[in-house]
């Protein structure tokens, strides 16, 4: 068996001289002859395709409750990744063999705990759902506990580093871009598909379609409606998108483009972590600080539950200082 090893090394290797050969094949033999070689017995493994069809009816469900495409596509990338590594019915997939794909993934990636704890939750829905569907009568994902993440706390953007983002724009569209997201405090997705024929100038309003396909109503402030307005007006195409590419044929701005404009200025600006969603933060932490109830920022961002809205909105100390001095001095 091993000179059989040491023959088929050998003929892999590219052409060497007949001397070398020889001490190559020497060495290779001292090597081998510490261990036991024996060859492995190798077969085609049967792929297991029952857990893809329930996962093409997950995503349908999902579809239709009205989640994002992108929200949909993580999901298929991270459950089709799972599926494939475990190759067994989704009936048998147990919690060990979760455990056991979890510490791979971590230790394979180095992500973060914060990222396990994502797919856990990717998880547990699908889960949750084979059960509602009587395909399984438990979710191995009941006996994985969260995690356990240092908290970081994300901090909106400050009025000097807002400032300096809006004299780092360079077009028109750039800096309604910019205004928009801070005036209405949409999201990527929502402001990415917003038409023209969504803005009311006369009311200042937009309509937006967020998750869930719900429509809500956010509004334009002085800045946002003189800076669209502009950059309309200015407009030479027919496009219906409300914001898009600069040059011809004047597609419906990307997500990927809309991310590299915000880098493009955040790098101009000198600010660090420009881009969509810390907008958002900073328009509801404004909002907050300036005196707006929680239940009304949380209908601004179009949050289901009011816990959404405490995580995304950071209070001012200084704020939280002014007011206990304001409402103590008695």
């Amino acid at each position: 068996m091993k000179e059989q090893m040491i023959l088929e090394i050998l003929h892999s290797l590219p052409h060497f001289p007949s001397d070398q050969l020889v001490e190559i094949k020497d060495a290779i033999r001292m090597v081998l002859c510490k261990y036991d070689v024996s060859a492995k017995e190798t077969s085609l493994q049967t792929i297991n395709n029952s857990g893809f069809h329930h996962l093409k009816m997950y995503l349908e469900s999902c579809s239709q409750a009205g989640k994002s495409e992108g929200t949909i596509g993580l999901y298929n990338f991270h459950l089709s990744h799972l599926l494939s590594y475990l190759n067994k019915d989704v009936t048998d997939i147990t919690d060990d063999d979760l455990y056991a794909y979890l510490y791979n993934y971590k230790h394979k990636r180095t992500i973060s705990n914060s990222y396990l704890n994502q797919l856990r939750l990717i998880y547990n829905g699908f889960f949750k759902w084979l059960i509602k569907k009587r395909v399984r009568i438990s979710n191995p994902v009941d006996a994985i506990d969260p995690t356990k993440c240092q908290k970081k706390i994300k901090k909106p953007l400050s009025a000097k580093e807002v400032e300096l983002i809006r004299s780092s724009c360079e077009t028109e569209r750039d800096l309604a871009i910019i205004e928009c997201l801070y005036s209405t405090a949409v999201r990527a997705s929502e402001l990415l598909q917003l038409n023209r024929e969504d803005i009311s100038f006369l009311k200042d309003d937009i309509i937006v379609l967020g998750k869930g396909n719900k429509e809500r109503v956010t509004y334009l402030n002085a800045r946002a409606h003189i800076h669209l307005k502009n950059y309309l007006d200015s407009r030479i195409d027919n496009t219906p998108a409300l914001f898009v590419s600069s040059k011809a044929p004047f597609d419906r701005l990307t997500r990927r483009g809309l991310e590299d404009i915000l880098k493009r200025i955040g790098t101009a600006a000198n600010v660090e972590k420009v881009h969509p969603h810390r907008f958002r933060r900073t328009s509801a932490t404004d909002l907050l600080n300036a005196g707006m109830p929680i239940e009304q920022v949380q209908e601004l961002l179009g949050h289901k539950s009011i816990e959404t809205t405490r995580i995304y909105c950071t209070v001012s100390q200084e704020a939280v200082k002014h007011n206990h001095k304001r409402l103590m001095n008695f």
